[in-house]
């Protein structure tokens, strides 16, 4: 069986100037990927089955506040202060555990619990908020939530709608290896205003599925992780990719991606925001008022197995400090491409020299 790194094959780099060419070396980073999802648990997944799964859960801890009243306008108003639990009053390690399954039932609304292990979201129709997801172990190549079934081949996606949102993702309880080989969400789903650090990689939208449309903003992805040599079986690092999202059975499917922080220091980083259509075709991404930093490539897109349409980059702002801003490789190339610049706090609107794609 496949394992699940050589599945996601986050961080692969096909065109990054020869520095990280080579192909899905990650998938020696993985474990079979047919073993539950739910490992690294600490016990949840049959403790209070049926627990957390009511619109009353997490009240004890809920603020209140209304969090889209606190959230910046664009990606480089946004820090660990604006987005995620802060703003909220909240703290990770305050929030009460987590007792329910870790496969989560359609219909859940989950409110302020700290989830510990790995946890699947493939049966939709769920909400998360004001929580944090803070594993104390995990399974090695595993992501920490996803919307994927890895335990039916093929492998289906979310049955519906998953929202995540006024969240953190936090590895610091992980040994730095295994922190390095996870990834914070992989999926499909409506991110919004969370928090995502000490992994190897971000967010990931990857097995998307046909329908579901995905919004992501206002998110801050930071301090990601390198471990081993990239150029072998180490890790590779994005703060956030795209690895497959179709609309050839619905042609109106969007994914937007605004108002977000992505910053990738990792030392075995592929970039920022990676665009790569290798696990399927690629449609109708807008970009829009995103901060770009770190190492690696800022933004990158790639044709790769796939190939893509209709993506779109609009007052986006950089802060290179590896490989170069933006590039593509293959295909027609941006849509459009407007308005983005190195970020210079000193300048209006933080427009320095303009970034070419």
């Amino acid at each position: 069986m496949v394992s699940l790194a050589a599945m996601t094959g986050l961080g692969l780099c096909a065109g990054c100037g020869g520095s990280n060419s080579e192909s899905a070396h990650d998938a020696a980073a993985g474990p079979d990927a047919s073993k539950n999802v739910d490992s690294g648990s600490g016990g949840d997944a049959d403790a209070d089955t049926g627990a957390d799964t009511g619109a009353d859960i997490g009240t004890n801890v809920d603020t209140g506040t209304d969090a889209d009243t606190l959230a910046p306008s664009v990606g480089w108003t946004v820090d660990e202060t604006t987005v995620g639990l802060a703003p909220l009053g909240l703290v990770c390690n305050k929030l009460p555990v987590y007792t329910g399954p870790s496969e989560i039932p359609a219909g859940s609304l989950i409110s302020g619990k700290r989830f510990t292990g790995n946890v699947s979201l493939h049966q939709g129709n769920i909400t998360i908020e004001k929580s944090c997801f803070q594993p104390t172990s995990a399974g090695q190549g595993m992501p920490i939530a996803s919307t994927t079934n890895y335990n039916v081949p093929p492998y289906p996606s979310a049955k519906g709608k998953v929202i995540i949102r006024d969240s953190e993702f936090d590895g610091t309880l992980l040994t730095d290896e295994i922190a390095a080989y996870a990834t914070g969400f992989i999926g499909i789903a409506d991110l919004q205003r969370n928090y995502v650090h000490h992994f190897g990689s971000g967010l990931a939208l990857m097995n998307t599925g046909t329908q579901l449309d995905a919004l992501v903003e206002h998110n801050y992805v930071t301090d990601m992780l390198g471990w081993g040599n990239p150029a072998t079986t180490g890790n590779h690092s994005d703060s956030f990719t795209i690895r497959d999202f179709t609309d050839a059975a619905r042609p109106n499917r969007v994914a937007i991606i605004r108002n977000n922080r992505f910053d990738c220091d990792s030392p075995n980083a592929t970039g920022a925001f990676f665009i790569q259509a290798w696990a399927g075709r690629i449609d109708n991404v807008t970009i829009q008022g995103n901060l770009l930093e770190g190492a690696g490539y800022n933004l990158v897109l790639e044709s790769n197995n796939h190939g893509y349409s209709n993506v779109s980059a609009t007052d986006n702002r950089f802060t290179p400090t590896g490989w170069g801003a933006a590039y593509h490789d293959g295909g027609e190339g941006w849509t459009v491409w407007q308005d983005n610049y190195r970020y210079d706090p000193t300048k209006p609107d933080g427009k320095g020299v303009p970034v070419s794609g």
